[in-house]
C-alpha cells in the first residue's frame, strides 16, 4: 500500500524569512488558506514554537463546521514548517501532514512547496479506492493553489510564472517533503 501526497510549487518574490514568519504562525493560516475552510486557529501550547507544539482550529466546509487539532512535526526555521492535523478532540492518532518547504533562491526570491500527505491512511492501489483518492487529491490541489497566491499577497510579493504540481504515492518512509536529507516519517 502507498500513501497519497500532493505538492504545489511556486516562485514567490519575497525573502525566505518573511514567508517563514507567515507560514509558521498557524494563527495566520485563515488568511492564507486557499480553501477558505480554516476559520480560526489558536495555540494550545505556550511559545516558543518547536516540534511537538500544538494548535487547534475551527474548519468549515459549506454548512459543516468541525474542529481539528494539530502538532508540529518539523520546525526548521526559516526553511520548513510541517504539522500533523487530525480530529479536534485529542492528539490525532491519524490525519494529514500539511506543510511548507521554503528554498531561498536569492535575497528576494523563494521557491515555495506547499505539501499535503495522508501518511497514516494507506490506500489500496486498485479501483475504486485509487480513483476516490485521486479525486480527493485533485480537490486538495484546487484548494492548495490559491494558498500560494494568498501567501504572496500577504508578504507584499507575487508569484512568478506558473505553479507546478506533483502527485505522488509514497511508501511509508519515503522522503515526501524532503529537504537537506531529512525524512518525514509517519
Amino acid at each position: 500500500m502507498k500513501f497519497p501526497s500532493v505538492t504545489v510549487i511556486g516562485l514567490i518574490t519575497a525573502p525566505c524569512e518573511a514567508l517563514f514568519e507567515i507560514v509558521s504562525d498557524p494563527t495566520r493560516h485563515p488568511q492564507i488558506a486557499g480553501s477558505g475552510e480554516v476559520m480560526e486557529v489558536e495555540w494550545i501550547t505556550p511559545p516558543p514554537v518547536r516540534v511537538g507544539s500544538g494548535f487547534r482550529s475551527r474548519q468549515c466546509i459549506g454548512w459543516y463546521q468541525y474542529p481539528t487539532r494539530s502538532y508540529v512535526q518539523v520546525y526548521d526555521p526559516p526553511y520548513r514548517f510541517i504539522w500533523l492535523s487530525g480530529p479536534g478532540f485529542k492528539k490525532p492518532p491519524f490525519g494529514q501532514l500539511w506543510g511548507f518547504d521554503l528554498q531561498p533562491l536569492d535575497a528576494r526570491a523563494t521557491l515555495v512547496s506547499h505539501l499535503m500527505r495522508w501518511p497514516l491512511m494507506p490506500v489500496p492501489e486498485i479501483p475504486p479506492f485509487s480513483w476516490l483518492m485521486e479525486r480527493g487529491l485533485k480537490h486538495e490541489l484546487n484548494n492548495m493553489k490559491p494558498t500560494l497566491y494568498k501567501l504572496a499577497k500577504l508578504a507584499n510579493a507575487e508569484v512568478i510564472g506558473d505553479l507546478q504540481v506533483e502527485f505522488d504515492w509514497c511508501e511509508r518512509t519515503s522522503p515526501c517533503g524532503q529537504r537537506r536529507g531529512a525524512l518525514i516519517q509517519a
